[in-house]
């Protein structure tokens, strides 16, 4: 009797220590975090991305008023507001999202301890984010949404094979905007077509350049730029009045293009957020997690472009995607 009593108590012990470890691993692995995100403007991209960032947090066991913590911040792309932003949240997170290029820069510059990840930025290399795309060397990684430039201009040459010159229009004070205007016009004059650009320093020049540049080219190119998504409607209004077919390398950009080749920011957005279990649960570093790229890239065409150009949408449709 006293042996199966003993039994029945280790057995009860061994119950409840592992109950124990088991409560302790999950109070271990979904430990409350605090997480500041900067986004450098308002725009759909980047909006899309902070929520898909967050949805992968939230997949991951991280919700919101239980055992997550976010401080959100848009400097409304006053570089002003990011100074005071990243002062504001420098030493004070576990983590932090920067999203687009020059919060991520201001970030970086300001918070060298922090674990740091940002997410729509073209070149991380170019921006001085990280040493190399595989291996980062400093407390920033993240995802790029660089779109394969060639393959962006020959969408726009299978809407309108008729294309002889491409303007690229954008703001040359964007770091990103620049790699990707020197890489468009390499590609494109190695086609034996001619390339006119107009670059824009405020949304105020948006439309104005656009109108100048319509009358110089056969179509235009836009790159992933944050002023030209900020004033993306703009821009299509023009386009659309001045008949020039566009493409745009992302995805957003659609409502103001006739194609668009590029990210689906929201999934890329998630794939940060994978990221940044890895570094609060794992405890990974992010000087040792490498950059990612998009593993989602669209075909979007605009109906009402299309017929505004004359062209038959779903016949459209049909060519760029074969």
């Amino acid at each position: 009797m006293m042996k199966k009593y003993l039994r029945y108590i280790t057995a009860g012990l061994l119950t409840c220590v592992l109950a124990a470890c088991s409560n302790q691993g999950n109070e271990s692995s979904t430990k409350k975090v605090d997480v500041g995100i900067i986004q450098y403007m308002e725009h759909d991209s980047l909006q899309r991305a902070k929520e898909g960032f967050q949805d992968s947090l939230k997949e991951a066991g991280y919700e919101e008023g239980k055992n997550l913590a976010i401080e959100f911040h848009n400097s409304q792309g006053d570089q002003s507001n990011l100074q005071s932003i990243t002062q504001q949240l420098k030493g004070k997170k576990d983590l932090i999202l920067s999203i687009a290029t020059p919060a991520a820069q201001a970030m970086l510059n300001t918070d060298k301890e922090t674990p740091q990840l940002f997410t729509a930025v073209t070149d991380p290399v170019g921006a001085k984010l990280v040493e190399s795309m595989e291996k980062p060397g400093k407390n920033m990684t993240g995802t790029s949404d660089m779109a394969p430039v060639a393959d962006v201009v020959d969408l726009l040459l299978k809407a309108d094979p008729s294309i002889k010159t491409i303007g690229i229009l954008y703001n040359s004070s964007e770091v990103n905007s620049e790699v990707q205007y020197e890489q468009a016009k390499e590609y494109i004059e190695s086609k034996g077509l001619k390339v006119e650009s107009m670059t824009v320093t405020s949304t105020n020049d948006v439309q104005q350049a656009t109108k100048i540049l319509a009358e110089k080219v056969d179509g235009i190119y836009l790159p992933t730029d944050n002023t030209i998504a900020n004033t993306i409607q703009t821009i299509g209004k023009v386009l659309m009045e001045t008949k020039t077919p566009s493409v745009a390398a992302f995805d957003a950009a659609i409502e103001g293009s006739l194609c668009a080749y590029g990210v689906d920011y929201y999934k890329l957005g998630q794939q940060t957020g994978n990221m940044a279990v890895e570094i609060l649960k794992d405890n990974k570093k992010p000087e040792d997690i490498p950059v990612e790229m998009s593993k989602d890239l669209v075909v979007k065409v605009n109906d009402e472009m299309a017929a505004a150009l004359g062209m038959d949408s779903e016949e459209l449709k049909a060519r760029l995607k074969g």
